[in-house]
């Protein structure tokens, strides 16, 4: 998919996430109709925080296309906070999907934010100001009536603050009664092999559920410290 020469095809790109609104001003996700396509609930006993593991950006958006693609087909919100992936290269992505990009960003269905507006809003990290804007996101959606949402967010940002492994599985493993409270809710955390040393892949191995790998789905490590050694 083009749209003229290179420098061309970026310009629009550039003019979409003018287009975007920050975290600050977002648009009310618009109302769900009652015609609109619904995702079939998943099973309860389906894992919904979930931890991505890529080596490259062929592997990530691999893994992350189908789950992105199936709700936005659905007319369903995204909330995507990025990091080391440009934000407008994702939209080049969902672009040569055919998918209505201005018109899923003005109606509040595909949000994409930098860590300065989420994560790190204020030039900071704190744990509860972030639960909070996560849980205000899903409320959001089951507002506008919507049934499921779907929140991504590019984990390289802590290697950038100096987050510790330790301080990284306190976060992630407070996410879990967020998952569990709202079942509407799945939350991908990704991390990129390339730049987590071994305490940061297992403090992510052991706070998630589930995790994606590119040959498929695995159990994750989390609940195995509380259960302790069997006997």
């Amino acid at each position: 998919f083009r749209v003229g020469g290179r420098n061309e095809r970026r310009f629009l790109m550039e003019d979409l996430l003018a287009f975007m609104p920050s975290a600050g001003v977002q648009p009310e996700l618009s109302k769900q109709r009652v015609a609109e396509p619904q995702i079939t609930p998943a099973s309860e006993s389906q894992k919904r925080h979930i931890c991505l593991l890529y080596l490259n950006p062929d592997e990530l958006w691999q893994m992350l296309r189908p789950y992105i693609l199936e709700y936005l087909k659905a007319n369903l919100p995204v909330l995507y906070i990025g990091d080391s992936s440009p934000l407008y290269r994702l939209l080049e992505l969902l672009s040569t999907e055919g998918l209505p990009l201005e018109n899923l960003i003005a109606r509040g269905l595909l949000r994409l934010l930098p860590p300065t507006q989420t994560y790190l809003l204020g030039g900071s990290f704190d744990v509860q100001r972030m639960l909070s804007f996560i849980e205000a996101a899903i409320l959001g959606a089951l507002e506008a009536g919507y049934k499921r949402i779907f929140i991504v967010g590019e984990m390289t940002w802590t290697l950038e603050v100096g987050l510790d492994s330790e301080q990284l599985k306190a976060y992630e493993t407070l996410l879990n009664p967020i998952v569990e409270k709202y079942p509407a809710a799945t939350i991908v955390c990704q991390y990129d092999l390339r730049r987590f040393d071994g305490p940061g892949v297992l403090a992510a191995l052991l706070t998630h559920p589930s995790v994606q790998l590119p040959l498929g789905t695995a159990p994750g490590f989390y609940g195995l410290e509380k259960a302790g050694p069997t006997s």
